[in-house]
């Protein structure tokens, strides 16, 4: 063969040489080796450029649904296709490695994890057990929730779109005449990838999380198998292969847009195919490609392995964690990996084992004992602790969870009240939310609640991430929050019971570096100027309907988790992270930090001659924040107040009897 430029033939001539085994593709476990070290780098934040890592799952997502598709095709074709033995050989390829990994994650839970953490990673590993883990993660998302990279079954949500994809394959093949099987991976193809970027900006925890929105990555493999295995390539093929070789190489580092899956996805998982479907020569030999395939070898057993890595060190540290731990969290994983892989993976995947009553028992049972296990550490990490700290640092979310309007418009509901002639409104986002029990518990006036998460008192304005698609605060979100705003206005005119106006917010979303969604549908960017000009604006306009106002800073803000801290305290585990071995806050630090939002708050307070309130001169002392008070909890989180240091501090400080009188 002439490699000296690519050769134009027949697929399935070179893939009957190259995809006899597995193994045998080189090129595939290279594409697997690279794809799993662009995650292990990305969670272990070892690359600063390195901005998408992620989108090696997109890769992997490509190359199972290529390779299974044509497992289960190749079987189906000369007969020997059986659904119990095509799925008891995925349980004899995955199940070993996960199940080790899952038990000694259990095991070592409890000395990481708080309590909250505990009680999710429960329903984390029966979703792992049962394949539905995308599920229990998706149901753990929210303002409100535990981070993310706390979490140390994470990874598996994409282990379970892969199997839930592969319960439905076999059938939709075995059931459809063969002449169809191309054209039906095409029409999941373009169907699940229509409503993965139509849900995107509106839902994209849903859109990141389920198969529905996920099952194009996984179609486009299969539609390589299905539509060009056997088929003649054209010149266009050739073509393709260094473009989309080098797409894979450049769009993690330089994407187009971090929305996601969006189009960074698809044009790595196209790339991922065209790659595939050529099988150059140049992928099949050369001390990078052996290193990328040997590292694709143990790739199923690193992914298990490496993420409960870095979420118990999350843990661990209420602050980031140091560079040196990361690196060295990295390479004990590729170590531990290794071991897996050698001592589990590949010995087991290679037994002799059948499929019979005795192995079909062994793994329910593991199953069982695995649910069990979670269980039973989150019920043990309780004996003998007096707190349910579950408890303590549930979300505060003021009245009613009810009252966090999501993703919808304000609307007065009954459980948004505490009396029907409330005296006082409270409007803002979460640090409005957290307001409202320190003003029941002080008493005085009735409280009724307009809150929204993220979406503070600004009229005209809101928040959106300045790259759109990221997270959950698209375009569309802004500018639903500023018609909630709106809306807040509208049912405040019409209602008479109502004296003082308490605006409250984070407000450091509406300052410099953030983008702002602004009426009538323009971007502008974020700044003490713009979001002042806004605030003023909502001053006035409660003004006008014969209301007093009066604005409420955010207490002081530590740069780590103040609730997972005090637990962690509290329960007498190392904390990594903190100055404080009390958990407190440092003044100098939060000020600097802070000061921006000071500035704003300073700014109204003078051109709009409005009172602002301020947690600081009861809370700072010697140069330290208090955390706690009379051994009570104030914080759940960074920043917010949990729900009984609300109470106490409303009652402490009489709250609700301070802004009556200051409101203006």
């Amino acid at each position: 063969m002439n490699t000296s430029r690519p050769e134009i033939g027949s697929l399935v001539d070179r893939s009957a040489q190259l995809r006899l085994t597995e193994r045998h593709r080189t090129d595939i476990q290279a594409l697997r080796g690279l794809a799993i070290l662009l995650v292990l780098l990305h969670h272990a934040h070892l690359l600063p450029g390195l901005k998408a890592g992620y989108l090696g799952v997109d890769v992997f997502f490509v190359v199972s649904g290529y390779l299974i598709t044509g497992i289960i095709q190749r079987a189906m074709l000369s007969g020997t296709f059986t659904f119990t033995g095509f799925y008891f050989r995925r349980a004899k390829r995955l199940l070993p490695a996960a199940y080790v990994t899952f038990a000694v994650t259990a095991m070592l839970a409890p000395l990481f994890l708080t309590r909250p953490e505990m009680r999710d990673f429960a329903w984390q590993l029966l979703g792992a057990v049962t394949f539905t883990g995308n599920i229990a993660l998706w149901l753990q998302t929210g303002y409100f929730e535990g981070a993310a990279n706390l979490k140390p079954l994470l990874h598996v949500w994409s282990l379970s779109i892969e199997e839930q994809y592969y319960l439905l394959l076999p059938a939709a093949l075995a059931f459809t005449p063969r002449r169809f099987w191309a054209l039906g991976a095409l029409v999941v193809f373009s169907a699940s990838l229509y409503k993965c970027f139509a849900l995107l900006p509106a839902n994209p925890a849903a859109t990141f999380y389920l198969l529905p929105t996920r099952a194009w990555e996984l179609a486009l493999g299969s539609l390589g198998t299905l539509a060009f295995e056997g088929r003649v390539a054209g010149a266009w093929l050739a073509r393709l292969f260094w473009p989309a070789l080098a797409a894979l190489l450049l769009v993690p580092f330089f994407p187009t847009n971090p929305a996601h899956p969006g189009l960074d996805a698809l044009i790595v998982c196209i790339a991922t195919l065209v790659v595939i479907l050529r099988a150059h020569p140049a992928l099949n030999r050369g001390f990078a490609v052996r290193g990328l395939a040997h590292l694709g070898d143990i790739s199923y057993s690193l992914y298990l392995v490496h993420w409960p890595l870095f979420a118990f060190a999350n843990n661990a540290w209420v602050t980031p964690v140091p560079y040196v731990v990361r690196l060295a969290l990295a390479i004990l994983a590729l170590a531990l990996s290794w071991a897996l892989y050698r001592w589990v993976e590949d010995p087991i995947r290679k037994a002799a084992i059948v499929v019979n009553r005795k192995s079909v028992a062994v793994i329910l049972s593991a199953s069982s004992v695995l649910v069990l296990a979670g269980f039973g550490a989150n019920h043990f990490q309780s004996w003998g602790s007096p707190v349910d700290y579950a408890h303590v640092r549930r979300a505060n979310t003021g009245l009613d969870a009810a009252c966090e309007t999501g993703e919808g418009l304000f609307k007065p509901k009954p459980e948004c009240r505490s009396s029907e002639n409330p005296r006082i409104m409270v409007w803002g986002d979460s640090y409005a939310m957290h307001l409202v029990e320190g003003l029941v518990s002080a008493g005085g006036a009735g409280v009724i609640q307009a809150t929204k998460s993220t979406c503070g008192p600004m009229l005209g304005i809101a928040f959106f991430e300045s790259l759109e698609g990221t997270g959950w605060y698209s375009r569309q979100w802004a500018d639903t929050c500023i018609r909630s705003n709106q809306a807040v206005l509208e049912h405040l005119a019409a209602a008479p019971s109502v004296e003082v106006v308490v605006l409250s917010s984070q407000f450091s979303q509406y300052l410099s570096g953030k983008r702002l969604r602004a009426l009538p549908g323009v971007d502008v960017d974020g700044g003490e100027a713009v979001a002042a000009r806004s605030l003023i604006a909502t001053v006035a306009a409660v003004r006008s309907l014969g209301k007093r106002v009066v604005v409420v800073a955010p207490p002081p803000q530590a740069d780590f988790d103040v609730g997972r801290c005090l637990e962690l305290k509290a329960n007498g585990k190392t904390i990594f992270g903190t100055d404080k071995p009390s958990c407190g806050i440092a003044e100098a630090r939060y000020r600097l930090a802070n000061s921006e939002v000071r500035s704003l708050l300073d700014r109204v307070a003078r051109e709009a001659d409005v009172p602002v309130i301020r947690f600081d001169d009861v809370l700072c002392q010697a140069g330290v924040c208090a955390t706690e008070l009379k051994g009570t909890m104030l914080y759940r989180d960074q920043g917010h107040l949990s729900v009984d240091g609300s109470a106490l501090l409303g009652r402490e400080m009489g709250l609700t009897a301070k802004l009556l009188a200051a409101a203006r």
